[in-house]
């Protein structure tokens, strides 16, 4: 008994550690977060094989980032840095990815809500429900912990579906290269205000990109091409008549 209140507060903790950080992250990086919500919302299964690849990526990119700094002298002074950002990188990734996925199940299952609601109440509620049902599985593992075999299979399903969430996470993360290349898109006129998801497989609907058409109208044969706007010369015409041949005619 002790062993499973142990396993609550622990879940319960790791719960409230979670929803913080997710506030902190939903209040100074909101455009990030939601690119990479959207990239994991729209494909699902090619996020997965993404992050997936990264994963199997992770140290030999790192054995390969360190022989090329134990080249120089300075290099390998550099190399517990390097190690360092390279580790906090990959946690960060995770954890946004993680964050993004929350965000797509919670607002999968708790939709926006009200009308009256704003686009950062809603991405609140959804941020919240996402991490608590994330939480759920494991509060389940923590709960059946003393029973022999239901136990290790509910830790089992606990730590797999974490995996598999983290790993369309990262994914996701990569895929929108860390939630830079989409945050000047901006889809169906607000973040989530286009959006629908489907409870069946999380799909997604996400309002479509708004664009700007630009007509470029070509300029008349008889303007001058001049790289300061304004008046524009004209051509003068030239006389077709043939002088004399003495310079009588300038």
């Amino acid at each position: 008994m002790l062993t499973a209140t142990t396993n609550l507060l622990a879940v319960a903790g790791v719960f409230g550690v979670g929803l913080i950080i997710g506030l902190v992250v939903l209040m100074t990086a909101e455009d990030a977060l939601t690119a990479v919500a959207k990239t994991a919302a729209r494909d699902i299964s090619g996020s997965f094989w993404v992050g997936l690849l990264w994963q199997l990526l992770a140290v030999p990119l790192l054995v390969v980032m360190l022989v090329a700094c134990a080249l120089t002298i300075i290099g390998i002074l550099v190399i517990p840095i390097a190690a360092l950002a390279w580790a906090l990188a990959y946690a960060g990734a995770f954890t946004l990815g993680i964050l993004a996925v929350a965000l797509v199940i919670g607002r999968a299952l708790a939709g926006r809500g009200g009308a009256n609601n704003s686009e950062r109440s809603a991405a609140v509620r959804g941020l919240a429900v996402g991490l608590i049902t994330l939480s759920a599985i494991w509060f389940g593992a923590a709960i059946a912990a003393n029973v022999p075999v239901a136990g290790a299979l509910a830790r089992l399903i606990a730590v797999a579906f974490t995996w598999a969430v983290a790993t369309v996470g990262l994914g996701a993360v990569v895929k929108s290269r860390m939630g830079v290349a989409q945050l000047s898109v901006r889809f169906g006129g607000s973040r989530f205000g286009g959006s629908r998801f489907g409870v069946s497989g999380f799909t997604s609907r996400w309002g479509a990109a708004s664009t700007t058409t630009t007509t470029e109208v070509a300029a008349p044969g008889w303007q001058t091409p001049t790289p300061v706007q304004g008046v524009v010369a004209a051509r003068r015409p030239v006389s077709t008549d043939h002088g004399t041949g003495n310079g009588a005619e300038l």
